[in-house]
């Protein structure tokens, strides 16, 4: 049977306002607290009716938000999915994976999972025991639903442009091998060189999170002689130009360059970037769309939605015929 705001306040030892003020999160509350009260409302199975007016989701990441990774996916998704759950009077909180336990079903709706697959990995078993609906963004699983770009069309668009502009000789780098959206860009790139013919380049992985070894992966990219590179992943487009320039290879005159499109970014950029845009306001509303569903409709059966992607062209691929 549950229990009433009263009692959960007279068994914490606090005032029915700090209940209020650790579901609603109008106001600070110090963990401990926070934490006391939680675990206090699940055994006494304790429901808040005031968040039936604004509902909650968690939002899971890796790690607290970083300044210094701005252009990342993860750093713009994020911040478009709270932009997007803010616009539609939802609540949200962020917390780190290792936090899981907080999760809370009385307050909690919906989880939205901004992991990567090796931590979704590792907490394989605490993500699929979770009571709430989850979404995964990019990765599919079989305890949640999924919206997902398709990032095989992505590289297939910047193929056909560069193609279509006398490029025969056509390198890529991933951000990720191994992950969903790595292994339907490599898939897509050696399909598409083998539909056509040309020699397939061996792929690299280029990562912002390892600097040094992934500029010295270019380098030995460089030397296969690509006349155009296909670099995947919105936190590697500028690491990979700078790079470049420092190498003393000129785009698009020695190479053409195509890069994940920086929106507010990529077209101020000298020359101005051709890109694969996988446009995540589009992505973020989907997601947030598809949350509320989820939490309106709680028994919606698990699917994935997919989106498309589209390519931007600028002028950092140059025309060899």
């Amino acid at each position: 049977m549950a229990t009433d705001i009263n009692t959960l306040a007279e068994i914490c030892g606090v005032s029915k306002s700090t209940i209020s003020r650790v579901f609603t999160g109008r106001a600070k509350v110090s963990e401990e607290l926070r934490n006391r009260v939680l675990q206090a409302a699940r055994e006494l199975n304790y429901r808040p009716q005031q968040v039936m007016a604004r509902d909650c989701v968690a939002i899971v990441v890796n790690d607290l938000p970083n300044p210094n990774r701005r252009t990342s996916f993860s750093e713009r998704i994020l911040n478009q999915a709270v932009f997007e759950i803010t616009r539609r009077n939802l609540l949200s909180e962020i917390i780190s994976v290792d936090e899981l336990a907080r999760l809370y079903n009385g307050y909690t709706k919906a989880v939205l999972l901004l992991l990567s697959e090796q931590v979704i990995e590792q907490h394989f078993e605490q993500l699929r025991a979770l009571s709430m609906p989850i979404l995964t963004v990019n990765k599919q699983y079989d305890f949640s639903s999924a919206v997902c770009t398709d990032h095989g069309e992505g590289v297939r668009l910047a193929l056909e442009h560069l193609h279509a502009n006398g490029h025969r000789r056509i390198a890529v780098t991933v951000d990720q091998f191994f992950n969903q959206a790595g292994r339907e860009r490599l898939d897509a790139y050696r399909a598409f060189l083998a539909a056509h013919g040309l020699p397939e380049l061996e792929p690299v992985m280029y990562t912002d999170l390892e600097p040094e070894g992934s500029n010295h992966r270019l380098l030995q990219l460089l030397k296969q002689q690509p006349t155009a590179l296909i670099a995947c992943g919105e936190g590697v487009a500028l690491p990979v130009l700078h790079e470049l320039r420092h190498l003393g290879v000129r785009i698009p005159e020695d190479l053409s360059l195509v890069t994940s499109e920086l929106s507010g970014i990529s077209g101020w950029m000298t020359p101005e970037l051709t890109t694969i845009d996988q446009e995540l306001d589009q992505l973020a509303a989907a997601t947030v769309a598809e949350l509320v569903k989820l939490i309106r409709h709680p028994e919606t059966p698990q699917e994935v939605r997919w989106l498309h992607t589209h390519l931007i062209v600028r002028n950092s691929v140059r025309n060899l015929e």
